[in-house]
């Protein structure tokens, strides 16, 4: 268990560990969101992040795009109706007009560089109930149940479109 692993990932940045990776987490203390809300972590689900050194902030921009078409494809790829699909500005993903994927771009500088780190929750087996708005867990609506392993590894396959 991490705190998040946005910010496992700043911490081996700061610390010279590492300047590129993917993060993956069973649990997160503590999981955040946009605008500083909590991203709650059920065990069971994916919670990863993407961390890689990059040329300027536009860069950061481009991130928010990729990682949202990369994850709706993804959906769509496990034969989920195109059209169940929605993307909510700035960073959310429905399934039904249900929040199922969240994710979180941020970037810091270390030593004149600029680092992009982008995490990504998934729910994947559960759903947490939130009074603002209606959730959904992706295997819900999947005929073979998904394993956490088979995202990080079509993630894997798309890292250079981020």
């Amino acid at each position: 268990m991490v705190s998040s692993t946005n910010d496992y990932a700043k911490d081996l940045i700061y610390c010279e560990i590492s300047n590129f990776g993917i993060i993956i987490s069973d649990l997160q203390s503590k999981g955040r969101g946009k605008y500083g809300n909590v991203w709650i972590s059920k065990k069971g689900n994916i919670f990863c992040t993407i961390y890689k050194e990059i040329k300027n902030q536009n860069c950061i921009f481009q991130a928010q795009f990729s990682c949202l078409n990369i994850v709706k494809k993804y959906f769509v790829n496990l034969g989920i109706n195109m059209s169940y699909i929605t993307i909510k500005k700035p960073n959310d993903i429905l399934i039904k007009n249900k929040k199922i994927c969240g994710i979180l771009i941020e970037s810091i500088k270390k030593n004149n560089k600029l680092f992009l780190i982008a995490g990504i929750g998934i729910n994947l087996v559960s759903n947490p109930k939130i009074k603002k708005y209606k959730t959904v867990f992706l295997n819900k609506f999947v005929k073979k149940k998904i394993q956490k392993i088979d995202f990080i590894n079509y993630l894997k396959k798309n890292i250079n479109k981020i």
